[in-house]
């Protein structure tokens, strides 16, 4: 039954060792999966019956790979086969004598085959993503931790990101990194555990920059260490719907905002299920049929939409006309009260999406993300990754893709088990690269595979196979990258340069109880003699100048990409997030030591970056 499920009995831990999930864990896990009660033995047999004798003539979703038809048997259904292309152009389909489907090469895009009574979803994709730029130097931070020299309103805006922009550019560096801009609750500051992740975060426009406002921003009272979401959430969430009942007399303003919502329905969709949410507290599941959305909050939640897609559209424009790239980070789920769920709560099963242990998390990670059910994503078409990708493509000139191993199999974790109590569960592949593929194409922008952790073999090979560049982490060991790959010093799930080097997250995790006292002294004599290692290697003495020696070996390296997380250029020890943790630590709320302001007029700064830009560019000319 598992195996007719695509739910592995079988798999190989981080340690390489085979492991066995349980009966009990696996029958959670198909009882989620399957959306119903596997208690008895007669519900078993009749789940696995109802499993394999499906009468499907066709796969809901197939894939025609750069064009191709996929050989398909229709049988006698010669006079009931059709298909239509995304734009309504029937396409002639021929059966052979061996009832073979026989169709012209096709054009790129989601069409709609139908044979007898049913229905499927052929996505003619390109077989490899838009390619990625080589040899180029990007700079990353999140966006909320930027700062401002003077009206500091406790957070950063998306015009600081632009300031990001122009200081990489006059550096010669040409990606421009950030974690992920989607929407958030004002209660759940983590972007990968987004309101939407088909929606822009509010809270990071800059209204100075809103067309009409007059509004004032505070000056002097914000946290100059922790970005303070009540505080600062609350202020810029008044100021917009200031703005928006201001300009409600506007009849230009209005037509862009009208004309928006006409672009983007689902936005509309969207804003009406967070002025729900205002209303009547996120938990849709409560809600009465008679819930009704207040045209203010409607209003409100229009506008800041609005705000966040043509600043962030108009940076996009203004950096891909100058040869850089937007490089923004795909989430691989949704908060389970988002938008995402409530609108189409079939898709997702009574369990969420992890982690098995590893040598960091022997208790394995439940991420509270809803795991999406395959065959009710394909039944549907994967119309919910596909607008979840897309959305992020519209202003992404590289696109990251958060836990790319999910696009194979994810760790399912059943509603009340621990998390080391769960079970790998296969997906679509085929189909997902697909749409990745396809959306890549038609933004004109790359894809970059975060396959950091425990990645099975066929992960590696359809990032190769499909032009997905993967990723390395210097600071987890100097093997040489491919040029298929991006390299960081560090990534928002592992300390700062620094803090790895004081043995600050052996210290943490000590304190959080992952580690014992015996396996923390263990840790630090191992991280000594790493440093002791990197010192000797390179010549170097101390902190600073071993990672500069680190950075200048990122830019000597053939990656395509190097990125330098502009944390670690200065030092900092706090983390932006400890994996694992929620109110123990303050994630997701580290602020810069310096403005946007005096980063951009630090000419050191720009030396060093300028420096490593000399580094890629001399090896690429060799």
């Amino acid at each position: 039954m598992a195996a007719a499920a695509g739910v592995l009995t079988e798999w190989v831990d981080v340690w390489d060792e085979p492991q066995q999930v349980p009966q009990e864990e696996l029958i959670a896990v198909l009882a989620a999966l399957l959306q119903r009660p596997l208690d008895t033995e007669q519900q078993v047999v009749e789940a696995y019956r109802d499993l394999t004798e499906s009468n499907r003539k066709v796969e809901p979703v197939l894939v025609a790979w750069d064009g191709r038809f996929p050989a398909i048997t229709v049988g006698d259904n010669i006079r009931t086969v059709a298909l239509v292309t995304e734009d309504g152009t029937e396409v002639p389909v021929r059966v052979d004598e061996q009832g073979l489907a026989v169709v012209e090469r096709l054009p790129l895009g989601y069409h709609r085959l139908t044979v007898g009574d049913e229905t499927a979803v052929v996505i003619a994709a390109p077989e490899r993503a838009h390619p990625a730029p080589g040899r180029e130097l990007g700079v990353l931070a999140p966006v909320y931790s930027m700062r401002s020299a003077q009206h500091d309103t406790g957070i950063g805006n998306f015009g600081h990101l632009r300031q990001l922009a122009d200081m990489a550019l006059v550096s010669g560096a040409s990606v421009v990194g950030t974690l992920p801009l989607v929407a958030t609750f004002p209660d759940q500051p983590s972007p990968y555990a987004p309101a939407s992740r088909r929606a822009w975060n509010e809270i990071l426009v800059d209204m100075q920059a809103a067309p009409a406002w007059e509004g004032t921003v505070p000056d002097g009272d914000a946290d100059p260490l922790w970005v303070d979401y009540d505080d600062a959430g609350r202020s810029i969430r008044a100021e917009i719907a200031s703005y928006a009942m201001h300009i409600r007399d506007m009849p230009q303003l209005q037509d862009q905002i009208k004309l928006f919502a006409t672009a983007n329905p689902e936005i509309l969709s969207y804003a009406e299920y967070r002025a729900k949410c205002d209303e009547h507290g996120r938990d849709w599941r409560v809600w009465s049929g008679r819930t009704t959305a207040p045209p203010h909050r409607v209003l409100y939640h229009l506008t800041g939409q609005w705000l966040a897609a043509s600043q962030l559209s108009a940076l996009s424009e203004t950096l891909r006309a100058r040869s850089q790239y937007l490089y923004l980070d795909l989430p691989i789920g949704c908060h389970p009260d988002g938008y995402d769920i409530w609108d189409q709560a079939d898709l997702y099963a009574a369990a969420s999406v992890g982690a098995p242990p590893d040598s960091l998390f022997l208790g394995g990670q439940d991420w509270g993300l809803p795991a999406p059910i395959p065959h009710r994503s394909r039944d549907d078409g994967h119309s919910a990754y596909i607008k979840a990708v897309r959305h992020q493509l519209t202003v992404a000139g590289l696109l990251r893709i958060d836990h790319v191993m999910g696009l194979h199999r994810s760790w399912w974790v059943p509603h009340g088990n621990r998390a080391t109590q769960g079970a790998y569960v296969m997906q679509p592949a085929e189909e997902m690269f697909a749409i990745v593929c396809l959306e890549s194409h038609r933004a004109g922008a790359a894809v970059v595979g975060e396959n950091l952790g425990t990645v099975p073999p066929p992960i590696t090979e359809a990032l190769d196979r499909h032009g997905l560049l993967g990723m390395k982490v210097a600071q987890d060991g100097l093997e040489e990258p491919t040029e298929h790959e991006l390299i960081a010093l560090s990534t928002h799930d592992t300390p700062p340069f620094a803090a790895w080097w004081l043995g600050n997250d052996i210290d943490d995790a000590q304190e959080l109880g992952v580690y014992e006292e015996g396996r923390a002294e263990s840790a630090r004599s191992d991280r000594a003699d790493t440093i002791e290692y990197l010192q000797h290697l390179f010549g170097s003495k101390g902190l600073a100048d071993t990672r500069d020696a680190i950075l200048d070996w990122m830019a000597a390296s053939r990656a395509a990409i190097a990125i330098v997380n502009l944390d670690d250029l200065w030092e900092e020890q706090r983390r932006q997030n400890i994996p694992g943790t929620d109110a123990e630590r303050p994630n997701w709320r580290a602020r810069h030591q310096t403005s946007m302001d005096d980063l951009v007029a630090d000419t050191s700064l720009r030396a060093r970056l300028e420096n490593l830009m000399d580094r890629r560019a001399g090896i690429g000319a060799e």
